[in-house]
């Protein structure tokens, strides 16, 4: 019996010792595929593994300066060049200049420490679809009903990208129109109409559940966005070009004269740095967020509407 116990031991190690020694020779790029789910042909896979390769020296090499306000990490992005990157998940569609009101409503401005509202919606993951401008109107939608009404509710963003007709769906949009969807016709929840990240037909025949009042311009001024975040979070249209492999800290890396893409401003720090709530899962960024410098920093001031 002793015997057959420690024959049974030393193969059970033996085999504990295979897979050790199986998973320390797996490349990066093998655990890489494995914990997002991707698969490749054989072709493919020596093409994507040679930009995991490239990305990966990249951000390394990022991380190693000492001129930089925030760092790079590996995330689901890591096997896109640069253009596949923008090309599947930032829109191309030109800003609608008659979006922008130039009248922003009068307010009296008080000094604001902080505020933080990262709490009051979800972050969710787009996919390969341009609905940037979609989540960043639902999310707001969601955390104005859990603010001012103390409800959490799950708006369906797929409504709006099958069902604004102004915009384009995974091919980009507007928030300004969004909202003025939700306006009119009202969101249904996301388990009866959820989120697949493509074009369909408008499925929605009749008034949702979930409305708004309407909507306003409050960008502009920093300090106006700022006043305006203490009420509710903000859509804000940006550029997210070089956005693909932030990890954390404070980002500075983009143009403050291009939108190619919408999220959600859910505040602004002690330091008046603001922070923005993205649509690209919990593994991009600050568990989906990113910190951005004051002022108008990728141009979050541009296009600046908040729902009422």
């Amino acid at each position: 019996m002793k015997q057959f116990l420690a024959a049974a031991l030393t193969i059970l190690l033996m085999t504990t010792g295979y897979y050790h020694l199986a998973d320390e020779n797996t490349s990066d790029f093998e655990k890489w595929a494995k914990k997002n789910n991707k698969y490749y042909t054989e072709s493919e896979k020596l093409y994507r593994m040679e930009i995991f390769n490239s990305n990966k020296r990249m951000i390394e090499e990022h991380n190693q300066r000492e001129d930089v306000s925030y760092e790079m990490g590996e995330n689901q992005f890591m096997t896109l060049t640069h253009d596949e990157f923008v090309d599947l998940y930032l829109q191309k569609l030109e800003i609608q200049q008659d979006l922008l009101q130039e009248e922003i409503p009068q307010i009296q401005l008080e000094g604001l420490q902080a505020v933080d509202w990262r709490n009051y919606t979800t972050v969710k993951s787009q996919g390969q679809c341009a609905s940037g401008w979609a989540f960043s109107v639902s999310n707001s939608l969601e955390s104005w009903y859990a603010i001012k009404g103390f409800q959490k509710i799950n708006a369906s963003t797929q409504q709006i990208v099958d069902c604004d007709y102004y915009s384009q769906g995974c091919s980009g949009g507007y928030n300004a129109y969004a909202m003025d969807y939700v306006k009119r016709v009202g969101l249904v929840n996301s388990s009866s109409y959820p989120y697949v990240a493509k074009n369909q037909t408008c499925k929605q025949s009749k008034n949702g559940t979930y409305f708004i009042n309407g909507y306003l311009f409050v960008g502009g001024q920093q300090s106006t966005v700022q006043q305006y975040l203490n009420n509710y979070p903000i859509s804000v249209g940006v550029d997210a070009s070089n956005w693909q492999f932030y990890r954390s800290g404070l980002f500075l890396n983009c143009s403050s004269n291009a939108t190619n893409h919408y999220a959600l401003a859910v505040g602004f720090d002690t330091a008046n740095n603001w922070v923005i709530q993205n649509s690209w899962g919990t593994t991009w960024g600050e568990s989906g967020h990113i910190r951005l410098y004051p002022n108008n920093t990728c141009g979050i001031l541009n296009y600046a509407y908040q729902i009422y």
